[in-house]
């Protein structure tokens, strides 16, 4: 907005497997790191995490020596991977736990495959991390998930009413899926499925 404060302090990203959420979170982590200080006058710090640590850890596994080009000082501890950028910004990988960011003041976190993440990890865990931070943002990304998914489906059904409304909100939910009337046994239905088919 006018004051360089985020629009949405949240947002929501659901798409098929293999549609490029990965990519965008690691966008949205590289520019925090770079850009967002720069922009703030201020380090910033980063945390992200995925329904399975390994999962988590191969984002920092792929960034960490772009980041380390770029002078960032690398911890590559299993289970305490850590980026420090020469402004003293830090990007840490945690697992999916209640406690996560317990202790921590957040300016960006990221959870990746929501659909298997608990929502004390969610709530109770990330979101009031960032409550001491000026206009932190909490980037969400999933697949479909089931039943049993039950912080994805609220963050979902939350969207999904925020879009019938029409009233602007500080959640942002995005979400790419077939229409509703499209026959699931025609050819056309395994490329509205998955966009990345091409």
């Amino acid at each position: 907005d006018g004051k360089m404060d985020l629009t949405h302090r949240s947002s929501c990203l659901s798409v098929a497997r293999q549609n490029g959420k990965t990519t965008v979170a690691q966008c949205l982590i590289l520019f925090w790191l770079i850009e967002m200080p720069k922009i703030r006058g201020q380090k910033q710090t980063v945390v992200s995490t995925a329904h399975r640590l390994d999962l988590a850890c191969l984002m920092f596994d792929e960034l960490a020596p772009k980041l380390e080009k770029l002078g960032a000082h690398i911890i590559w501890s299993y289970g305490r991977y850590q980026a420090t950028m020469p402004d003293g910004s830090r990007w840490f990988v945690k697992a999916p736990r209640p406690s996560i960011g317990h202790g921590m003041s957040i300016d960006l976190a990221i959870a990746d495959e929501i659909f298997d993440i608990s929502e004390q990890v969610l709530s109770m865990g990330l979101e009031p991390a960032q409550r001491a931070r000026r206009s932190p943002h909490m980037a969400l990304f999933s697949t479909a998930g089931t039943e049993a998914s039950t912080a994805f489906i609220r963050y979902r059904e939350n969207g999904l009413r925020l879009i019938d409304e029409g009233k602007p909100s500080p959640f942002l939910f995005m979400e790419w899926s077939p229409p509703p009337d499209l026959d699931p046994m025609s050819d056309l239905a395994f490329g509205w499925a998955n966009p990345s088919l091409g």
